[in-house]
């Protein structure tokens, strides 16, 4: 039985305390699959053509293509090391024809993407027991508006490695395939990236809150992890910001998190030029930046309520801190980052966990909150369904990589056009004849 079967067995649950139908592992499995379909369907392209995404197939496909499989893999790439992004590259070169290469790391791209609902569906957590709870949190990570740059592939498996620390940060401890599954996830996600490293102060204060055996085994993954990605690969960047400017940091905030989850890319697009502008003259956006105060000062006033062990308080500050660690280390600087879609990447990690915060307040908190939340929760699903099959056209779509290999084989001096549109990637005629 593989470590997914035992993983989705650990979902049967014999009732709810809501009364509402049994959740099985066949159940558990389904929501899996339609999950894994709709992501594929989002943007189809992507597997009707096969694609590397940008610095996938330009930085670390070439470094599986021209060095050895031990080198290729623990080549750290802007200032640290892409566990994932090195290895699904490495089988690519080497496991697969060229022809074929960019359907492993879609595939690979896929599974990680899977691995938030797997965790989220398979917990045991009381408050997840009922299955709306379950469905909506499942399509909050699914449906999220401006997501589509971490979509089917190896370069930011990083964030959803990130996103499922955050949500075994709230979830509770558990035993046997599930706990090694997690402690894995632990493991693998501050080798990948640096947004999981910054979690880690939260798993050692839940570590001393609920003074668990089970809390401090999970600090242990995740700091060797870090201290192995820290000490072992991380470099400073030149082409990265490492500043919070606080009212830029506050516009964004304005934008990315409320502005884009419930009022649609559009309107958060033509708020954010208003405020670069603003700032750009002198002005200060008072209203953009004194909005995230209000509500998410209310919003966690509502989750201590709940109680500071509950799953609410620990999705709002894990999202507040892979907020601050995303924005601190983004690409490029100044008031750039306060746009709606590019560097969606930065985003994605902290507005599901916002979301998830939300509807865990609707499933641990009393009825007039939880009615808000639920509410809250329902428009968040209805605005992002409402854009999830209109994705940002740079990122949908762009060149099929079988023709580009054939022009390549042709003419070795050929650059393989990749996606987005514009970028390429250059081959040397391998040894092996592949």
């Amino acid at each position: 039985m593989t470590l997914i079967q035992n993983l989705l067995m650990r979902a049967k649950i014999s009732e709810y305390p809501t009364g509402y139908r049994a959740w099985t592992g066949w159940s558990t499995a389904l929501i899996v699959v339609g999950f894994a379909l709709l992501v594929c369907m989002r943007m189809p392209e992507i597997i009707i053509k096969g694609r590397f995404y940008a610095e996938e197939g330009k930085v670390f496909f070439q470094h599986a293509w021209v060095m050895p499989p031990w080198r290729a893999i623990w080549t750290p790439s802007a200032g640290y090391l892409n566990l994932v992004a090195n290895t699904a590259t490495v089988a690519a070169r080497w496991f697969v024809p060229l022809r074929f290469a960019p359907y492993l790391t879609i595939g690979v791209g896929l599974f990680f993407q899977l691995v938030p609902p797997i965790l989220l569906l398979t917990a045991r957590d009381v408050w997840l027991q009922d299955i709306r709870i379950r469905l909506a949190a499942v399509l909050l990570i699914l449906l999220m508006p401006s997501s589509e740059e971490v979509w089917l592939q190896t370069l930011h498996c990083q964030f959803h490695l990130a996103l499922s620390c955050g949500i075994i940060l709230a979830l509770d401890t558990c035993e046997g395939w599930a706990s090694a599954f997690r402690l894995g996830i632990l493991l693998l996600a501050p080798l990948c990236g640096p947004a999981a490293i910054a979690l880690l102060p939260l798993f050692l204060l839940r570590a001393a809150i609920d003074r668990s055996r089970s809390r401090a085994l999970q600090v242990l993954p995740l700091g060797v992890g870090a201290g192995i990605q820290f000490f072992g690969f991380f470099t400073p960047d030149p082409g990265r910001a490492y500043e919070l400017r606080p009212t830029i940091l506050l516009s964004t905030v304005t934008v990315r998190h409320l502005a884009l989850p419930f009022l649609g890319t559009t309107t958060a697009q033509n708020i954010a030029g208003a405020m670069r502008r603003m700032i750009q003259g002198g002005h200060q956006p008072f209203a953009g930046v004194l909005l995230p105060f209000a509500i998410f000062g209310s919003l966690l006033v509502a989750a201590l309520r709940v109680g500071i062990r509950s799953p609410p308080i620990w999705l709002l500050a894990a999202g507040v801190l892979t907020a601050g660690a995303s924005y601190f280390g983004a690409v490029g600087s100044g008031v750039a980052i306060i746009d709606a879609r590019p560097g969606q990447r930065y985003a994605f990690v902290p507005q599901a966990l916002f979301a998830l915060s939300v509807l865990a307040l609707a499933a641990t908190s009393g009825r007039r909150l939880s009615t808000l939340a639920w509410v809250a929760s329902a428009w968040l699903l209805v605005i992002g369904a409402s854009e999830f099959f209109s994705p940002w056209s740079i990122i949908a779509n762009g060149p099929a990589w079988r023709p580009e290999v054939a022009a390549w084989q042709a003419d070795p001096n050929h650059a393989l056009q990749i996606w987005p549109t514009g970028w390429t990637m250059r081959l040397q005629p391998p040894q092996d004849g592949r």
